[in-house]
């Protein structure tokens, strides 16, 4: 099985579980809250890191060997290939809102949405994602990172 596939079927499981059991995917403990804040914090820092077109600044934020799975193209494993895949030059407009998070101890599953739009406010996209975070010794980072647009596919 390759890399996308076992990927996949691990997302789309763990979507599965969260929605059949039914329970909020968050409880609201004094320690969940604070992660689910970090999270939220470093949502909107990649997001600058983004929207200034600085691919060092957003790629720190994912783990060493970190996997990024993109519409349309073929899925970017560790850091470095995630670096030299972002193409956004800084004139684009990147927001992400967090909808669920699920913590599983050293682990949080994120789900999403997320658009980007030109600088003077013309929408481009619009898309949801699911984020797998490991807790690593310097902090949160992504480590599954997959999206996919909402918009149909221009022919």
């Amino acid at each position: 099985m390759n890399n996308l596939n076992m990927v996949t079927k691990v997302l789309l499981s763990l979507m599965m579980l969260s929605w059949a059991s039914g329970q909020p995917l968050a409880n609201p403990t004094p320690e969940n809250d604070r992660i689910i804040n970090t999270i939220n914090s470093i949502n909107k820092k990649l997001a600058n890191c983004t929207n200034k077109g600085d691919v060092e600044c957003a790629a720190m934020y994912y783990t060493k060997d970190a996997v990024y799975i993109g519409p349309n193209m073929k899925p970017l494993v560790g850091r470095d290939a995630i670096k030299s895949g972002m193409v956004d030059d800084g004139s684009t407009l990147l927001t992400l809102q967090a909808d669920e998070v699920e913590l599983l101890g050293n682990t949080a599953n994120e789900l999403g949405t997320y658009t980007t739009a030109t600088r003077d406010g013309k929408l481009l996209d619009v898309g949801s994602y699911i984020v797998v975070w490991k807790k690593t010794d310097d902090g949160w980072k992504l480590h599954w990172d997959i999206f996919n647009s909402n918009l149909p596919k221009n022919q």
